[in-house]
């Protein structure tokens, strides 16, 4: 065989070992591929889980040396779970703000997490980085070691944010009831002493829970359109009997139909039985076929009025010289009471 033909037979021997090996490598391997049967599913899901296990080790080993260094570790953001009663709210307008910044600037403040028993992370802190992250399609986030427990984490978190001046009231309230139902046996008085809040703030927040359920939906929807205070007169209104009102002017408020006054003096319309509306008794005194004077009376008030100023101040003595001898006529007639 010539040289020439070797060549040619060891090129195509080298193509054809390229192509099986790119075809091999584009399909799983059989230990890949899912099994069909029963235990050999079961086998596989346990695979799986003992290698999620062992990443997760290795990111939570990552952030335990990082935090030593104060450096941050990128965490696949599916990863992260949320813990409730840790985020803190942030109106749209500023959230768009934080996502568009993230999009074109790096992350300067590293999101807090906690490794959890069950595997993966919960957010300590930086929810909305984490959302700004997922909505950019960014796969992983910088990550620091938070060094609290759940519950310390949960209650820092409200405690940090109950002073923000952006907190909203709803906010609050959310906040102290779940902080509230972790420490059941504290009195109303013992958590305004320890948010810092004073006993009268706290009772107006609590207030919040007084509403009807249809009003609470509506400020939960949209949580800055009404403070405690505004809140607390409400709540009494609708245990007053005035629940539909309520939630109308919750409504108005929803609407920007009305600021909060406006929605307290809606909700009070009806507090109160509406007053009859007494219509005024009037006629005329003639001379001739000229008008002497008008009477005018509702209630208990008279008006009278004249054409001239002389025979109003002629009337008057007259006037004042009949009511003296009515009301003697009238003290007279009551009963002795000696």
């Amino acid at each position: 065989m010539s040289n020439k033909l070797k060549d040619r037979l060891m090129a195509r021997t080298n193509n054809l070992s390229e192509k099986v090996e790119a075809a091999a490598a584009e399909r799983p391997s059989i230990a890949e591929q899912r099994p069909m049967t029963m235990p050999g599913q079961l086998g596989a899901f346990r695979l799986e889980a003992q290698r999620y296990q062992q990443r997760i080790q290795q990111l939570t080993e990552q952030l335990a040396e990082a935090k030593g260094t104060g450096s941050a570790v990128e965490i696949p953001l599916e990863d992260l779970h949320e813990v409730p009663g840790r985020r803190r709210y942030m109106s749209s307008e500023r959230y768009t703000e934080l996502r568009e910044n993230l999009r074109h600037n790096k992350l300067i403040h590293p999101v807090v997490v906690l490794a959890r028993a069950d595997g993966g992370f919960d957010i300590q802190s930086g929810h909305h980085r984490v959302d700004a992250y997922r909505e950019l399609g960014r796969p992983t986030i910088r990550c620091v070691l938070g060094d609290a427990t759940a519950a310390e984490a949960t209650t820092g978190a409200f405690f940090a944010n109950l002073m923000q001046s952006d907190l909203t009231d709803y906010e609050k309230y959310v906040g102290l009831k779940h902080f509230h139902v972790e420490h059941p046996d504290l009195k109303q008085a013992e958590v305004a002493a320890r948010s810092g809040l004073s006993p009268q703030q706290v009772s107006d927040l609590y207030a919040f829970g007084r509403l009807p359920e249809d009003a609470l939906a509506l400020i939960k929807a949209d949580k800055s359109i009404v403070g405690a205070k505004t809140v607390a007169t409400l709540a009494a209104l609708a245990e007053a009997g005035n629940k539909e009102r309520v939630v109308e002017a919750v409504k108005l408020l929803a609407d920007r139909s009305l600021d909060q006054t406006g929605a307290i003096k809606h909700a009070r319309a009806s507090a109160a039985p509406a007053k009859p509306v007494v219509a005024p008794q009037t006629f005329r005194v003639k001379a001739g076929t000229k008008t002497w004077c008008d009477v005018r009376r509702v209630k208990n008030v008279m008006r009278i009025e004249f054409k001239s100023e002389d025979e109003a101040a002629e009337v008057q003595e007259a006037i004042r010289l009949h009511l003296e001898q009515l009301a003697q006529r009238s003290s007279s007639q009551l009963p002795d009471t000696k």
